[in-house]
């Protein structure tokens, strides 16, 4: 059987050692380059100034849509022109044009070269290029560019090399990269994840490539360090281990690093959620319940037709109309991604959510205990920035149970909820795996020295 077990781990270890090499010598660089995903907060940095002048005329064959329950409102200027954007519950997805009172199904060249032209002037880029419509490429081939195919790119003329992505069903701009991004992240993310486009856009086949070696370098680093243990005794040398040379390196090594290596396996394991291992629930019933009413077309109207020719805040970008706790509310966002709650004649006012807040916990998880709320200026164990920034304040709701919600400043909505499998999750995934145990440890340069 031991013998089984060398020939194994030798065999494994050729095949499979170089595939383990990579996914360590790549985390090295996603320590500092990260892969490239459009925030809300980035995409509202890419919008022109708000001009409501020419708003808000609705076509008038709304009322197929008018009473169906929205996931979002929001309108954002589109080529210089104001833009109704709608999602539905259902996932439909509607725009109108609100300078001609007209649905807009899709965008072609002329109108993509427009929403470019648009981006490149916020973004400083003097001229660019199309690059002709796809279906995807190695920076938008996530499942959620979906609905956004196909894509038109373009690249600017500018030192950092800036791609960008206009999607052609809503006209949005909805991914960019520069030059640097790109070329560190095929050293980084690209083989960490495995991700080449050929391989990833078949995402049933990808996991369960990424699942099962996985699983077979898990046996192979598990090999090792029972090899390993079992070669580490007392000879009549006096040697404790029968190798020399580079080999003896490999067994002593071996014995130490074989361990962070399995830790690192396992915990990347687990962060494909293989077979639903430590998948959090949607948490979608809380958040209807804490909705309270449902947003519909028909119930906005009134308040998208009291917009027209109104002058909002100097340098608003977006306009969204959510719900939180029954109640309907107007938020401003700028071009840097900061947001206000408008008022009356559409000025700043700071948010009153207080009574939001004190009556979530009630709202969100009926007839369960709380164990504390209140709101909190520091991260915590659960809600924290690591490579992404988590704002604060935010007011944090922990039930009996120990699952934790967390509300927005500003509107009082859920922006991060914690169950049982998300805490084990945080626990045998991220803090294993990226090694965030606490503030201190994630602390610059503690954290890198700890990690290389």
């Amino acid at each position: 059987m031991n013998r089984t077990v060398f020939l194994l781990h030798r065999y494994l270890g050729i095949a499979l050692g170089l595939v383990v090499s990579v996914w360590c010598l790549s985390g090295f660089v996603m320590m500092y380059v990260q892969y490239p995903e459009l925030t809300p907060e980035q995409q509202a940095t890419s919008l022109a100034p708000l001009d409501l002048t020419e708003c808000c005329r609705l076509p008038a064959d709304l009322a197929a849509i008018a009473h169906e329950p929205l996931e979002s409102l929001r309108i954002e200027p589109m080529a210089g022109r104001p833009l109704l954007r709608l999602v539905l519950e259902s996932g439909e997805r509607y725009q109108v044009d609100l300078a001609h009172g007209k649905f807009i199904d899709g965008i072609g060249e002329s109108g993509a070269v427009a929403v470019a032209a648009s981006y490149a002037g916020v973004a400083g880029i003097d001229g660019f290029e199309f690059q002709g419509q796809l279906p995807r490429d190695q920076w938008t081939v996530y499942g959620a560019y979906d609905v956004h195919r196909p894509l038109f790119k373009f690249s600017g003329n500018d030192d950092a090399g800036t791609e960008w992505y206009v999607s052609s069903r809503t006209g949005e701009v909805v991914q960019w990269t520069t030059a640097s991004q790109r070329f560190w992240n095929w050293l980084g993310a690209v083989p960490h994840w495995l991700y080449p486009t050929l391989l990833r856009q078949h995402t049933l086949l990808w996991s369960q490539l990424v699942i099962w070696l996985t699983i077979f370098g898990t046996f192979l680093t598990v090999l090792g360090v029972y090899v390993g243990v079992r070669q580490f005794k007392a000879r009549r040398s006096g040697r404790y281990s029968p190798y020399r040379g580079a080999a003896l390196w490999h067994h002593y090594a071996g014995l130490v690093m074989g361990v962070f290596t399995l830790i690192w396996l396992v915990s990347g394991f687990f962060s494909m959620q293989p077979w639903g291992t430590l998948e959090s629930r949607s948490f979608e019933a809380e958040r209807d319940r804490y909705q309270g009413v449902a947003l519909t077309l028909a119930d906005a109207l009134p308040e998208i037709r009291a917009l027209a020719g109104q002058a909002v805040p100097e340098g608003t970008v977006r306009l969204e109309m959510p719900v939180v706790a029954g109640e309907r509310m107007l938020i401003a966002w700028d071009g840097q991604g900061r947001r206000s709650r408008l008022g009356h004649e559409l000025r700043p006012v700071m948010p009153a959510i207080r009574q939001t807040v004190d009556r979530a916990a009630a709202m969100i998880r009926p007839g369960i205990d709380v164990l504390r709320e209140g709101w909190i200026a520091e991260h915590d164990a659960y809600y924290y920035s690591h490579h992404d920034d988590k704002a604060l304040p935010v007011y944090r709701i922990v039930y009996a149970d120990r699952e934790r919600y967390y509300l927005d400043p500003v509107t009082g909505a859920i922006v991060h909820a914690v169950d049982t499998n998300g805490r084990w999750y945080r626990w045998f995934h991220y803090a294993l795996h990226r090694g965030d145990f606490t503030e201190f440890v994630r602390s610059r340069p503690i954290w890198d020295l700890m990690m290389l």
